[in-house]
């Protein structure tokens, strides 16, 4: 799979590298208990990177801030789109998961900005129709809608996709952000996989599955997921807890949402680099971000709310790879890789190893009920 040098963003991230060696090396470490993992992992972000952001900003000599570029990349866009529309041509079409709040409405807003018919799945369908209407009113983009997606029950999944596909012959963009964390009890999805490895990968496999011949039907196209740096805190999918209750950790079935979530996007894009080129995947975490992703355990919500949260990101810096990966024209045609803060990071080398990814394809195509194959599900 051919990868090109991502470019130089943000010039004063001078402890990006310590971070990244940090992070790989506490993935690998076979004797630290996996709550000091996810801690460390948390602390390294917060200490190597985001303190260091605040006391020095982000200067970056003879190129402009990245906000700037991608507020540029936006209007482009938003101006092609235009005028293809004019002489006849389609607009684009994104799709965008978890669009009703946070990081996802925030990428949301600016993906119908830069002009295209947005369609958005999240299953709160009361506050994705605001969110909806509030996108419309200040981008003056009327081609965005929503429709109802549960993405811990395949049948959903399914609908949704059925819906997508009366109202576009193809896709250009798909962004799978939605996601659930820290479930303290195992919460089975309609399925019975636990609820956090269910929405969080094997629903978004199955969506994106599902949607891949439309995707290939676009001259070109980018498919974004929404991944962590929790993935570093497990070095392998342990998949008796993903349907036992006995079995279930909660910090571990999110640290296995995760780590799936970035071997899905490697097997994916080395798969299409093969027979369609023109498709790039990038996996990115976002940030730890303050969000009601917090919300389904007391401890953490605690945490966010007596103080904690001025540790973490706003959801709008947050959301800022998410928009950087579906929009900009300085990742064109780079594919398969991780990325943070607009950069292309080391992964935890756990999803790198081959035979891996093979099991983990196998036991998540026999878990949504399609055949393993190159990563088409209409075949």
């Amino acid at each position: 799979m051919a990868v090109r040098q991502a470019p130089s963003t943000v010039e004063t991230q001078r402890l990006g590298r310590l971070y990244d060696w940090t992070t790989v090396n506490i993935s690998i470490s076979r004797y630290t208990p996996q709550l000091l993992k996810v801690m460390g992992i948390l602390l390294a972000e917060v200490v190597f990177l985001n303190v260091p952001e605040w006391i020095l900003g982000e200067k970056n000599g003879a190129r402009p801030p990245v906000e700037q570029r991608i507020s540029s990349s936006i209007a482009a866009s938003r101006m092609m789109q235009a005028e293809a529309v004019a002489n006849g041509a389609r607009r684009k079409v994104a799709v965008l998961t978890g669009g009703a709040s946070g990081l996802g409405y925030l990428a949301a807003m600016a993906i119908a900005e830069a002009g295209y018919h947005l369609i958005i799945g999240d299953r709160a369908t009361e506050q994705g129709i605001r969110a909806v209407e509030t996108i419309k009113g200040k981008t003056r983009n009327p081609n965005v809608e929503f429709h109802y997606l549960d993405l811990g029950s395949f049948k959903d999944v399914h609908a949704f996709v059925e819906e997508v596909k009366k109202r576009t012959l193809a896709v250009d963009l798909l962004v799978n952000n939605a996601g659930v964390m820290a479930i303290p009890s195992f919460r089975p999805t309609a399925e019975g996989h636990d609820s956090q490895v269910g929405i969080n990968y094997l629903g978004h496999l199955y969506l994106t599955q599902l949607l891949l011949p439309l995707i290939k039907a676009a001259p070109k196209a980018r498919i974004v997921m929404t991944a962590s740096s929790a993935h570093y805190g497990t070095p392998e999918v342990n998949y008796p807890a993903i349907t036992s209750a006995k079995a279930y950790d909660h910090i571990n079935n999110y640290c296995v949402s995760k780590l799936a979530t970035v071997m899905y996007v490697r097997h994916l894009a080395r798969s299409l680099s093969k027979t369609h080129p023109q498709i790039t995947v990038n996996c990115l975490h976002p940030g730890a971000c303050y969000t009601n992703l917090f919300k389904h355990s007391w401890s953490t919500y605690i945490l966010t709310t007596i103080g904690f949260q001025y540790l973490l990101r706003s959801p709008a810096r947050g959301a800022r790879t998410i928009v950087y990966l579906s929009l900009s024209e300085e990742v064109e045609g780079i594919n398969g890789e991780y990325w943070f803060d607009e950069r292309i990071r080391q992964r935890n080398p756990a999803s790198n190893d081959a035979q891996k990814q093979r099991e983990l394809m196998q036991y998540s195509c026999e878990a949504v009920g399609l055949a393993e194959d190159d990563g088409d599900a209409s075949k």
